[in-house]
């Protein structure tokens, strides 16, 4: 199974074997979910020259690159990610304690011209190695695996028994003496190999000064240096400031402790000849190594690039940015816009209640004014809950709620289109009975956006039937039609957001394809489960809700909160002032007022009412929030200085519905935030409530949650 590793990308025999080695089947598993220092080492090792061996693990797993290949002989491909101990059973009881005693955080081993009895061949021989065991950190800086450099110096071990004469001791000596010297330049040669192929920034810093001993090429096209201007100085001597206060303090700690650690994500700027500068980013591992006397000599600094894992995080935060920035910028469309809406739709939904008030003629014609505004302010307050919801900005107000008379209220809210469209309805709903807890307000906005759904999918004179009983534990209300129906492909993405049936160019049907969205989160949010059936087009549809069945606990008392609009008794007449720059939303609500036997008095900026409000002194004040010179707030907060006003009752009416707006609206000292077209019917309540009462939003009966 090919497998991604971009550490182990060269041409060479190791390299492709751990690209297409089935990681899968050992226990290192996918390289994927290596630590960074193990992924990093085998990219060190498969690009050196010189013969190099990593056990991994307690089992010691072992990788190796194409020189060491070559000592292995007929081991290999079998000995590739297999235990170090069965693979070197000849020579375990001498190499094990060695490697254990690294896993166990001992000091590295070095060892000089060892003879071995190994059978790379499939018969035991006599060999030498020089070769040194030293630890490899894991990501947390405890030991994960043993690094084991190997040269093999059998041919020179035996040209020196022949040249060496025994009965010389001095001859014995002096060729021990010439054997360190060969091997220290042996060991600083494949250093330097090791050092100048690796594919990223390794170097060795040596003392308590840390003086760069040896450095891959990596480090100086980081410094944009030469070697002479780097080797021989202290790292910390090289490095700008910035880099020296992220360095310093974890060489001395791992210097002084003995304890590998890692460093964080640092950048380095890569000049080029060839073009422009590279900034890359490096994750630094640091290694105590220890000298002859198990002493910490230095320490052994390795990165790994991880410039593209950087920039992915970049680009992913700022595609979350440009996201939650997109997200803002869309609530603050969708609040305007209803704003906009809303500002119109005011006075004419209150100049057609006076209209209806009044026994004025034309009701033909108002009946069809009074449904096509209805139709819009419900396409506005869909738009809006959807924002609500998506963002989780829905507070629910849960109580034992009677489910009849959730259905008599969704029917209400519903009745104008089932009229329209002389539907017959049938309601088999026990009532008392079936208790849920939920939100009233919320329940009945489910039903009834199923009730919309089916009168505008039914062709006219069709029949909708709301029924409901308990099964179990829960209850089941069920809305069926005789309509249109649902295609299969539709079916199974009908709550999705503007999702509709189809329908033909003229759009008869009308909407948006919110209602539905609305219906499922808001079920959801009551802990139920909804669903839609429909055996195909033409054969109707059902939709069925599932809601937890209360166990105790009795209904709120329900029952029709309208009240006629007639002139209430001395006692209940207010000074109230209207302040509105939209001269139609004031004058009819003014007019409404006034029928009422209000006294009232209107202004269209806050300047006019602050003027008015110093004589008139009004007991009750409806403030526009978006008004000239100033706004809503600051004129509920001068009109409080005023004297003889501080008790004044400030109702903000505004077509800024958003939960945010209501908030701001208690913070500014309104007692409530009404949102525009504000139903008549509720003029009596506003204006003959306590003066202590915290801000509130006031809900069109038809549609909750405006």
């Amino acid at each position: 199974m090919f497998v991604k590793a971009e550490f182990a990308a060269g041409h060479d025999e190791m390299s492709a074997l751990v690209r297409a080695f089935d990681w899968s089947s050992s226990e290192l598993g996918s390289p994927e979910s290596w630590p960074t220092s193990l992924r990093t080492i085998v990219g060190v090792v498969l690009g050196a020259r010189f013969p190099m061996l990593i056990w991994w693990g307690p089992k010691l797993f072992q990788i190796y690159n194409d020189a060491f290949r070559m000592i292995l002989g007929d081991k290999h491909p079998a000995s590739f990610a297999a235990a170090g101990p069965k693979v070197w059973s000849e020579i375990w009881d001498i190499v094990g304690p060695m490697a254990d005693s690294i896993l166990a955080g001992g000091a590295p081993t070095w060892s000089e011209h060892r003879l071995r009895p190994m059978n790379p061949k499939g018969s035991l021989e006599e060999t030498a190695f020089t070769f040194s065991f030293s630890s490899i950190p894991r990501d947390d800086g405890t030991v994960g695996g043993v690094l084991v450099t190997v040269h093999e110096t059998t041919e020179r071990v035996e040209g020196d028994r022949q040249l060496r004469d025994p009965s010389d001791p001095g001859a014995g000596a002096a060729a021990r003496e010439h054997e360190a010297r060969v091997e220290a330049e042996l060991q600083k040669q494949h250093l330097h190999d090791l050092f100048m192929l690796a594919p990223t920034l390794i170097a060795v810093l040596r003392g308590p000064r840390f003086v760069v001993e040896l450095a891959t090429e990596g480090v100086f096209r980081a410094r944009n240096s030469s070697q002479d201007a780097i080797l021989g100085r202290p790292l910390l001597e090289v490095l700008p400031e910035p880099h020296r206060h992220l360095f310093e303090p974890l060489l001395r700690s791992v210097y002084s402790t003995g304890v590998a650690q890692e460093g964080r994500e640092t950048s380095f700027v890569f000049e080029r000849k060839d073009g422009p500068s590279e900034t890359h980013y490096f994750n630094f591992v640091y290694t105590p190594f220890r000298g002859a006397d198990g002493r910490v000599a230095g320490v052994f600094v390795i990165a790994s690039d991880v410039t593209d894992q950087v920039r992915a995080r970049q680009q992913v935060e700022d595609l979350r940015r440009a996201a939650e920035s997109a997200n803002r910028a869309k609530d603050e469309f969708l609040a305007m816009l209803g704003h906009e809406l809303r500002n119109p739709l005011s006075p004419i939904v209150t100049a057609l209640q006076l209209m209806k008030l009044r026994g004025d003629g034309a009701n033909r014609e108002r009946t069809v004014i009074e449904r096509q505004v209805a139709h819009l302010t419900r396409l506005v307050d869909d738009l809006l809950d959807v924002s609500r919801i998506a963002r989780g900005k829905v507070e629910l107000k849960i109580e034992a709620v009677e489910v009849a008379e959730v259905a008599v209220k969704a029917i209400e809210m519903a009745s104008p289109l089932l009229e329209q469209r002389a539907h017959a309805l049938e309601l088999d709903v026990p009532r008392p009975g079936l208790v849920v807890r939920g939100d009233a307000t919320r329940l009945a906005q489910v039903v009834s956006n199923l009730l919309t759904n089916a009168a505008k999918y039914t062709p006219a004179g069709g029949r909708i039937s709301v029924t409901a009983a308990a099964e179990g534990e829960a209850v089941i209300l069920r809305v069926r039609d005789n309509g249109i129906g649902i295609s299969p492909e539709v079916l199974g993405h009908i709550f999705d957001l503007f999702v509709q049936a189809r329908q033909e160019l003229d759009r008869a049907h009308g909407g948006l394809g919110l209602g539905l969205t609305i219906v499922r989160n808001l079920v959801q949010l009551h802990g139920g489960t909804v669903s839609a059936h429909s055996e195909g087009i033409g054969k109707g549809s059902e939709f069925v809700v599932r809601l937890p069945l209360a166990v105790h606990g009795r209904a709120s008392a329900g029952g029709d909160e309208a009240t006629a609009l007639v002139a209430v008794s001395s006692r209940h007449r207010r000074r109230v002032l209207v302040v509105d720059d939209n001269d139609d939303s004031a004058a009819m609500l003014a007019e409404a007022l006034r029928l009422r036997g209000h006294d009232v008095r209107v202004a269209h900026d806050g300047p006019a009412a602050l003027a008015v409000s110093a004589t008139f002194h009004p007991e009750v004040a409806f403030l526009d929030i978006g008004l000239p010179v100033m706004d809503g707030y600051e004129l509920a907060m001068r009109m409080r200085q005023v004297p003889g006003l501080a008790g004044v009752r400030l109702l903000a009416l505004t077509g800024y519905g958003q939960e945010s707006d209501s908030e701001r609206a208690r913070l500014a000292g309104f007692h409530q935030h009404l949102v525009k077209p504000l139903d008549l019917r509720q003029l009596d309540r506003l204006l003959v409530r306590d003066e202590g009462e915290s801000v509130s939003r006031a809900r069109h009966p038809s549609r909750p949650g405006a």
